[in-house]
């Protein structure tokens, strides 16, 4: 599977759009904000009401106008949004990509692709958690001798460079022990899948 990388606002707004639709911008909102993505992938209001203009823009959504009334109050329209057939397909081929995609210094796209999961099939988040796993642990035995070479090349080097591959060694220590026990519950059964009765 070809892997890009992932804009986890497109994902998390679109993503949000297709569990509420037809929802407001406000409700897509409060939605995100109530899952935290203004701290784990630095989604704030302001990028979700862009993003919403942007996927309407690229035919992934469509504004549906509710005429409101309100006693008291003059007559206005209400945008609620939902996912055209690209829309659906994109959401998709994101979330795959952003499941598959293992990045030693970004994880909020695979943080999103966490919010989503239950869209796939059991097997195909089993298979890419079990990749994922592979990754890490290759990119983990790369940080060994990248750590050494820049030891090596501590004249040249500026300090912080053993640091940083440090640090990425250490988050990507702690993903793959994360994915280690997602595993497990995958294999145990745990969530509802697409095709799985509940």
């Amino acid at each position: 599977m070809p892997h890009m990388s992932v804009d986890p606002t497109r994902l998390l707004v679109l993503g949000a759009a297709r569990r509420e639709q037809p929802a407001t911008g406000y409700a897509i909102m409060r939605e995100l904000i109530s899952w935290g993505v203004q701290d784990w992938a630095s989604v704030n209001p302001g990028s979700i009401y862009g993003a919403l203009r942007a996927l309407v823009k690229d035919g992934f959504l469509v504004e549906d106008f509710d005429s409101v009334s309100k006693p008291g109050k003059a007559h206005r329209n209400s945008t609620k949004y939902r996912l055209t057939d690209e829309g659906e397909s994109a959401f998709t081929d994101l979330l795959r990509s952003a499941l598959w995609e293992v990045s030693p210094y970004r994880t909020a796209s695979f943080m999103a692709a966490l919010c989503f999961l239950v869209n796939l099939t059991r097997d195909e988040v089993t298979a890419a958690i079990e990749e994922r796993i592979a990754r890490l642990e290759s990119h983990l035995r790369q940080f060994e001798f990248d750590e050494k070479q820049v030891l090596l090349d501590s004249d040249t080097k500026p300090p912080h460079s053993v640091e940083f591959v440090k640090l990425a060694a250490g988050r990507l220590q702690g993903e793959l022990t994360f994915a280690h026990t997602l595993l497990e519950r995958l294999r145990a059964g745990s969530y509802t899948f697409v095709g799985e009765s509940k």
